[in-house]
């Protein structure tokens, strides 16, 4: 009966299964989808036997795949989105666009949102109503 061995090198430590080929096998299959990285082999490559005796084979580790980070949006782009949505067609104020911009999952600071309103409006897409301290943003052009 064929030997096998499977190294596999991981942050953490050093995993090194060796023994017949059906049991290298075996153990890839039951452990092989718990290890982060480490891609379902197919039944031909599961475990390359060795001779007992030979010199060791040189495999590759496993990639360690990295979570991918969220696509990231702007608070402006957004706001635009909401614009031509519709949503600032009735005065809005900027905690009302901030609860919107933290509902679509973008996370800004309040001079963040008023920075990014103070050039919509120089764009001349928003105008401002104002009563005594409180701003509120709508579309060019509406009431």
């Amino acid at each position: 009966m064929e030997d096998a061995k499977v190294v596999i090198n991981l942050k953490e430590g050093i995993i090194d299964v060796q023994g017949p080929a059906d049991f290298v096998r075996h153990c890839l299959e039951m452990y092989g989808p718990s290890i982060r990285g480490l891609l379902s082999l197919p039944q031909d490559t599961a475990a390359t036997p060795e001779k007992a005796g030979g010199a060791p084979q040189k495999r590759k580790a496993a990639a360690v795949t990295r979570p991918r980070r969220k696509k990231r949006t702007s608070g402006i782009g957004t706001i635009q989105s909401d614009l031509e949505a519709g949503f600032f067609d009735e005065p809005r104020s900027t905690d009302e666009i901030k609860g919107r911009l933290s509902d679509a999952g973008v996370t800004i600071t309040d001079g963040g949102v008023r920075a990014n309103l103070r050039k919509l409006m120089l764009d001349g897409l928003l105008d401002t109503v104002r009563t005594g301290r409180l701003v509120r943003y709508h579309r060019r052009g509406r009431s």
